[in-house]
Parts: C-alpha cells; structure tokens; sequence
C-alpha cells in the first residue's frame, strides 16, 4: 500500500491512510518475524482442544454410562431400606460408596454422594452426611438444592445453628418454587425462632405466608410470625 499523499485529498484524510499503511505494514512485520511462534501456538491450543474432546469421547462418556449402568442396584437396595448393602454393595453389585469414589466425576457417582447423604443421616453419622451432601455437584435442579438443604439439617444434628440457618437460606434461595423454597424458609425461621432473632424469624415466616399461601406451611408459618412479631415488640 502506497503512504503517498495525494494533494487532492484533506489532511484528515491523509492521515488516516498513513496510519492505516504502518499498521498493515507493522502486523505483516509481527507475523513474519514471529510466524514460527504463532505457528507452535496455534497448533497447542487445536492439541488442547482436541484432548479435550478425545477425554470426553472416549473416557468421560464410557465411564459415565458404566457408572450409569452400575448404580441401579444400589437404588433398588436404597429404596427397599437395605442401607448397609446401599452403601457396600453386594457380591456382584457396587455400592454408593464405591460408585462415588470410582466414578466421582460423573453424574452417577455425584447422585451416589446425595444417596450417601441420606443413609449417613439415618445411621446417625452426620459429619459423614455432611461430607457426602457437599461432594454431590447434581445437574437435577431440585436435587441440587436438596443437598444443599440437606446440609443444613446435618449441621444442626452437629449442633452447629449458625451455619445451618445459612445453608436452609441458601437453598430456599437457589430454586423459586412451591415445594423447596417454603420448606427450607421454614427450617431457617425456627432456627431464628429457637435463637430469640424475633425480627429475622418473622421476616421468614412472613415470607412463606405472602409467597407461598397455598404451601403446606403457610398457615403454621402465619402463627410462628405472630408469635415472633409479639416478642419482639
């Protein structure tokens, strides 16, 4: 490209070509002069890519459908209150724990985690339970919420209020709707209530009352908030 002015041209205009010309001229220099490593580049970042999408193709997929394939009877022995074989397995089947450790990385062994949560609760060992809700990454919105709900309830077997009332909060916050939401505002609202936090406990209460008028809690919340609202002044 020629950086000669024409005289026909205004000034502005000029210029504007000259700079335009050092800069094509400028980038035709960095390539050159730099070619070999923006070559090395950009065949670093296609390997990256590529083993990327080779992990998920050829081990992040199979080792998902196996986990998938595996984790069944778990379920079946979770449903019928066989925990300990839930949990172990038996002698031809994985349990949850050996599908959360194995396969953590899929969605079956994090839905294992949650079904490791609820057993733990029921067995009584509620730091295990809080261990295992906090593993459980679920990508099924309820369920996701449930174990972070579910924490809480295995903070306050812990004796440890403070950090559940935070955890049911969190979950009544995470998903909007009639099953969740009110429960979890309604385990957070006692906590306050049991704590003497008058105003937090009426504010939730009151919250499920308004929102959530139909919900299963409405009606015992709007008597919790009256409760509260009078002690408190």
């Amino acid at each position: 490209m020629s950086n000669k002015i024409n005289p026909h041209e205004t000034t502005e205009t000029a210029s504007k070509d000259v700079d335009l010309g050092e800069v094509y001229s400028r980038t035709e220099h960095f390539i050159e002069d730099n070619k070999k490593a923006i070559t090395i580049g950009v065949v670093g970042i296609l390997v990256v890519v590529g083993g990327l999408l080779g992990y998920k193709k050829f081990i992040a997929e199979p080792k998902a459908k196996e986990a998938a394939e595996m984790v069944w009877k778990a379920e079946y022995y979770f449903e019928i209150d066989s925990l300990d074989k839930a949990l172990n397995g038996d002698d031809q089947w994985p349990g949850f724990a050996t599908i959360a450790s194995d396969y953590s990385s899929t969605p079956s062994g994090n839905l294992a985690n949650y079904y490791m949560g609820a057993i733990y609760m029921q067995k009584g060992d509620f730091q295990a339970a809080l261990d295992s809700y906090q593993k459980a990454d679920l990508e099924d919105d309820v369920l996701r919420v449930m174990a972070v709900g579910n924490q809480g309830d295995a903070l306050v077997e812990l004796g440890r209020a403070d950090e559940a009332v935070k955890q049911f909060e969190k979950a009544a916050n995470m998903e909007t709707n009639e099953f969740t939401t009110p429960m979890f505002l309604m385990k957070a609202g006692i906590l306050h209530h049991q704590a003497a936090n008058w105003s937090a406990a009426a504010k939730t209460f009151n919250r499920i009352a308004k929102e959530f008028p139909t919900s299963t809690d409405a009606n015992q919340a709007r008597k919790y908030a009256g409760h509260a609202e009078a002690m408190g002044g």
